[in-house]
């Protein structure tokens, strides 16, 4: 008889998880609330347009053979192995994986919840595509409204040069509270990207906190007045004890062991945003779709180990670097010690982002996934399935 697992969500880690259990036989459950997996790094081209929507999310169980339920799951009570749904029913498991990503964090500016969009969900996503194509048409007061995106991260880059690109009669300006663009990555790609943005038209202001938004745009800490639509593109905040709230955290992330299981809990392991996760030196794992992905496949094959009284997997997890599709056949990565940032090694990008995009498919779909669900593919995403696809796992 084989394993039942159970996979709390259906983002790169929890897909990533139900592929590996799989693998070795065991029988798959993800409660997911809408049952897709989002492809995270696609959205600044679909909100800019120049992606199609179809592009946002797949059917899980259309890339893998697990059963999905579509509910949220609400409790956990590991000395039952069972999880509450919010629909009032209960699954039992043998194994689980808690893979429930993070919530988008915005900072706490005046009038920013009632009046700025954010970029964090398929929904977000389709929103601001609309709000775009909206600005990119005929203004009635004779000139164009501008689009001012509010941080300096990896989303609020690609999402500013993908507009400017994609969208040229939008005047867009990005904002960093930080004196410098992608302030956790190394010089020559912080550069390059400002180089790049440039270029493309789009105003950069550095070191200028906000002070309040409203409708109209939004006010600097100096009193700058800046016109145009807001679009919020910060952080993440996990909320790892929402489910467990016995265990430790660390920034809200699940305390986890090396094999990744929750820390006191047999049987029950975690991975990707929800989890705190190191690599083999000890220093803190960004999160991102690569590290949830590398914890998924170890979650998930140790989730079925574990039931089956096997020896467990150690956790190696490798942050091996970061690539930037940034529009317009640009964009920067590094690769290990390699750097592409500058012209013309900056045209390889998007390239290397195609094809880290169709290594995913190819692993979760082989080439029916590919053939399926490769960027530009897909025909469409339900809007009634969208509503709490979050983060990457």
């Amino acid at each position: 008889m084989s394993t039942s697992v159970v996979i709390l969500g259906a983002g790169y880690a929890g897909a990533h998880a139900a592929r590996r259990a799989l693998a070795q036989g065991a029988t798959v459950t993800v409660v997911d609330p809408d049952g897709h997996h989002a492809f995270t790094p696609r959205f600044a081209a679909v909100a800019a347009g120049r992606a199609p929507v179809g592009d946002l999310a797949a059917p899980l169980d259309g890339l893998l053979d697990v059963e999905v339920v579509a509910d949220l799951a609400v409790a956990i009570d590991p000395d039952e192995r069972t999880v509450t749904l919010g629909s009032g029913s209960t699954l039992r498991y043998e194994a689980l994986v808690v893979t429930t990503g993070a919530d988008a964090a915005a900072p706490p500016v005046e009038g920013l919840a009632a009046h700025g969009h954010g970029l964090a969900s398929v929904e977000d996503t389709v929103a601001v595509r609309e709000l775009v194509r909206r600005l990119a048409g005929p203004d009635t007061d004779g000139g164009p409204l501008g689009l001012i995106v509010i941080g300096g991260g990896a989303t609020g880059v690609q999402l500013a040069a993908e507009i400017a690109h994609h969208r040229p009669t939008v005047p867009v300006t990005l904002v960093e509270q930080q004196p410098r663009l992608l302030p956790t990555e190394p010089g020559p790609l912080r550069r390059g990207a400002r180089r790049i943005l440039r270029a493309a038209g789009v105003e950069v202001l550095l070191g200028r906190a906000v002070a309040r938004v409203d409708a109209d745009g939004l006010e600097l800490a100096d009193g700058t007045w800046l016109d145009g639509v807001v679009v919020w593109a910060g952080g993440w905040r996990a909320r790892g004890s929402a489910l467990l709230p016995d265990v430790p955290t660390e920034n809200g992330r699940l305390r986890v062991g090396p094999d990744l299981t929750v820390r006191g809990l047999d049987g029950v392991f975690a991975a990707g945003d929800t989890a705190a996760h190191h690599d083999p030196f000890g220093g803190e794992l960004p999160m991102s779709a690569q590290i949830a992905a590398q914890a998924g496949e170890v979650a998930g094959h140790n989730a079925v180990a574990w039931a089956a009284g096997r020896h467990h997997r150690r956790a190696l997890l490798l942050e091996l670097g970061r690539v930037l599709d940034l529009g317009g056949g640009v964009g920067v990565a590094r690769v290990g010690p390699v750097r592409l940032a500058r012209r013309p090694l900056d045209r390889l990008v998007p390239a290397l982002h195609l094809a880290i995009d169709l290594r995913h498919l190819w692993q979760l779909g082989g080439v029916t996934g590919v053939l399926r669900h490769g960027p530009g593919r897909a025909q469409t995403v339900a809007r009634d399935g969208v509503r709490h696809l979050r983060a990457v796992g």
